[in-house]
């Protein structure tokens, strides 16, 4: 019998495809079609990144309403938000989408942070009605993105994907198959998430990509993906949200943070720093001067003074040149100023430019 896992081994490899760690597909062939289909679309990706953990049990809304950063008790069935976990430093733990189905809390956190948030979420199961379960087993998440995406939703059986909030969800019927389709700009153009049985996903995802059938959706690797959140100025779960970095300083506050919940861990700092406003560094996003990439961990420099790091950078194709995001000093934080980035290859030029929402587009 054919598993997921090694199905889709194969068809990358049948593409020409490159895989990293984890299943994770990095591109089936040149990046810069799959870039393109991202805008187009539709664009379909195997989000071999993505975790899924159920929360069950009578207090399980009070209980992660008390653990994150965002509203959860108040959420109805269909509702769903992106927040964070922090600890009582109102430091970043890890990111999480929350799910709210009608029977349970469906949460979508990055692999890198899963035994983590299972930890954490464990050691704060203490007399509540709270039960944990891993269904990464059970679900498989494919993403969809670019300007067709609504054209599949409405296929699908979502003719309201364009009206959904984010996180918000809505269960479809994909190719005979129940699925759970969950709004999620997540490469910074109009899309979404398809959560899918793991015994069904070779037949839902040989029906997508058919390039005879009615959807047409092109394989899309994450090289592609990480070019346009970049471009976007979307932090990544393990890269711009680790626990070096506090919400606000993510540039998600508005998305991720609510300031009328109420007491949760964390919520004495993170509410301070609303009130004073003043942050030490911000995520910005950076324009290179050149054609040279900077590495992860590369310092920032400016006025003669390291200022930040960079924490992501990738070759533009809607810029002509290298781009990168980092965290820098609130002071070197402003459109337009000029910084000094520092290589193994020589320094480099680079320029703040407008500081990204991290917000996802709205379709």
């Amino acid at each position: 019998m054919t598993t997921w896992a090694s199905y889709m081994q194969q068809f990358a490899a049948d593409k020409g495809g490159t895989c990293g760690d984890g299943g994770i597909v990095l591109r089936y062939g040149d990046v810069a079609p799959e870039y393109a289909a991202l805008a187009t679309g539709p664009a379909i990706v195997h989000r071999a990144d993505r975790a899924i953990v159920e929360v069950s049990g009578a207090d399980r809304a009070t209980w992660l309403h008390n653990l994150t950063t965002n509203v959860v008790k108040t959420l109805g069935p269909g509702d769903g938000n992106y927040s964070f976990a922090t600890n009582v430093q109102g430091r970043i733990l890890f990111d999480l989408n929350v799910i709210v189905r009608p029977d349970v809390l469906r949460l979508d956190i990055d692999r890198c942070f899963f035994k983590d948030a299972i930890a954490h979420f464990d050691k704060y199961i203490i007399m509540e009605d709270v039960a944990l379960c891993d269904r990464s087993g059970e679900l498989v998440v494919f993403g969809i993105s670019g300007d067709r995406a609504s054209d599949v939703a409405t296929a699908l059986g979502a003719s309201q994907m364009t009206a959904m909030a984010d996180i918000n969800s809505v269960e479809v019927d994909a190719c005979g198959v129940t699925c759970l389709l969950v709004r999620n700009n997540f490469a910074g153009q109009p899309g979404f998430d398809l959560h899918v049985p793991t015994e069904s996903a070779i037949d839902v995802w040989t029906k997508m990509v058919d390039p005879d059938g009615s959807f047409r959706a092109k394989p899309t690797g994450t090289d592609a993906v990480q070019l346009r959140r970049i471009e976007a100025g979307i932090p990544w779960s393990g890269v711009e949200i680790t626990s070096e970095y506090l919400p606000a300083e993510t540039m998600q506050f508005d998305r991720a943070v609510s300031f009328q919940k109420g007491c949760y861990l964390g919520q004495e700092i993170i509410e301070r720093m609303r009130t004073r406003d003043k942050l030490a560094r911000r995520l910005v996003q950076l324009d290179i001067v050149g054609e040279s990439i900077p590495n992860p961990g590369s310092a920032i420099v400016h006025d003669g003074a390291n200022v930040g790091t960079i924490t992501s950078a990738a070759q533009s194709l809607a810029t002509g040149h290298p781009i990168a995001l980092g965290y820098v000093k609130t002071a070197a934080s402003d459109p337009g100023t000029s910084v000094t980035i520092k290589t193994d290859g020589g320094d480099l030029t680079a320029s703040v430019a407008v500081p990204p929402s991290g917000v996802p587009v709205k379709a």
